[in-house]
Order: C-alpha cells, then sequence, then structure tokens
C-alpha cells in the first residue's frame, strides 16, 4: 500500500482525508504545510509537518505519494518544488462519480463525490473539483484549476491555468476562460473570459483585474 501525504492541512485536506482512507489502495501518512501555516489547523488524524521537515525525513520518494489539498492557485509552487526533487502525485477520484471512460486525466487531480463528467474531457494535473460537479463533452481543463462545488460546465468550454470558478456557477456551451481568472459564486458565463480577471453576476460581467 502506497504512503501518501497530503499538502496542507486545511478543512479541504479534512475532505480529501476520508476519501483517501475509504480508497482501500492507499495509506494516509501525514500533512506538509509551510512553516508560517503551522498554527490553527482542524484536528487531524496524522502528524502535520513541515515541508523541510518532511524533505529531510523523506530524501527517497520510494512507496510515497502526494496529493494536493491548497485549495487555491498557490499550491503550484510547492508542486513544481516536489516534482522537481522527483515526488510523484496520485489522482484521488471517489467511487461515487460517473466518469466516462474516454476522458484523459493528468496527475495529481482531486475528484470529489456526486460528479458527472462526459465523455471527451480532457482535464491536466493538479486540479481539483469539488462535489456535484458536472462537466459536459468535449471541455478542456488545464492546470491549476479548481472548481467548487455544484458546478456546471457545459460542452465544449476550454478553462485555462489556474483558473478558480466559485460554487454554483455556470458555463454555457464554447466558453473559454482565461489564465487566472476567478468566476464567483453563482456567475453565468455567457461569454469570454479575459485572464486574470474577475467575473461575477448573471450574466457574469468583469468586476476588476486580478493578479
Amino acid at each position: 500500500m502506497i504512503n501518501v501525504y497530503l499538502l496542507g492541512a486545511g478543512k479541504h485536506a479534512a475532505e480529501l482525508s476520508e476519501y483517501i482512507n475509504g480508497s482501500g489502495e492507499y495509506l494516509l501518512t501525514g500533512y506538509i504545510i509551510n512553516l508560517e501555516d503551522a498554527v490553527n489547523h482542524p484536528s487531524l488524524t496524522k502528524p502535520i509537518t513541515s515541508l523541510p521537515a518532511f524533505l529531510e525525513k523523506h530524501p527517497s520518494t520510494l512507496n510515497i505519494a502526494l496529493i494536493g489539498a491548497i485549495g487555491n492557485y498557490e499550491r503550484k509552487s510547492i508542486i513544481e518544488l516536489l516534482e522537481n526533487k522527483g515526488y510523484s502525485f496520485i489522482n484521488m477520484i471517489h467511487h461515487h462519480n460517473y466518469i466516462s471512460p474516454s476522458i484523459k486525466i493528468g496527475e495529481g487531480n482531486c475528484i470529489a463525490p456526486g460528479c458527472v463528467i462526459n465523455a471527451n474531457v480532457n482535464i491536466g494535473n493538479h486540479c481539483i473539483v469539488n462535489s456535484n460537479c458536472n462537466i459536459s463533452h468535449d471541455c478542456i481543463i488545464e492546470n491549476y484549476v479548481t472548481i467548487s462545488p455544484g458546478v456546471t460546465i457545459a460542452g465544449n468550454v476550454h478553462i485555462n491555468e489556474g483558473v478558480f470558478i466559485g460554487s454554483g456557477a455556470t458555463v454555457i456551451p464554447g466558453i473559454t476562460i482565461g489564465k487566472g481568472a476567478y468566476v464567483a459564486a453563482g456567475a453565468c458565463v455567457t461569454k469570454d473570459v479575459p485572464p486574470h480577471v474577475m467575473v461575477a453576476g448573471v450574466p457574469a460581467r468583469v468586476k476588476k483585474a486580478i493578479d
């Protein structure tokens, strides 16, 4: 059985812990956090360690795998550091989903229960698809995308790297959402979204530029 460490120890990590514990495939071993985040974490069942302490204790990648449990784009830097050191990342796909056999999926992704992902969807690396999402045919979801609970994404949508989509948002067919954009909860996206902006409303409109 493979020992798994989660990157992060917040509330998403608590959810992901339960998925891993119920998988029968992986053994949850601990949580890795940044030193500045070493306080005010929920009570979790496994040890919490800093990144330097983890690297010192586990210089070898043998029988150790990782998965990100940080719900924003900031996870990219720590994941890339660990990838460069040779660590591998698992996909955690809950068994209470419908996942088309035709999808293509990278590594380090979490797909929470209650999701439907239909034909010919392409999901990159280190994405989070939260519970009760519906992703229709032929969508492209690039790396480090976070999709909140209850999101509906229609067919032929292209979501670029680092996009965050808030709870209950809807994206109509054929839309492109630019890199690093933020879609607010409940928004209905009916036009392409430029990179690095926040959109909100029904229909969604650009509210401000974001870093």
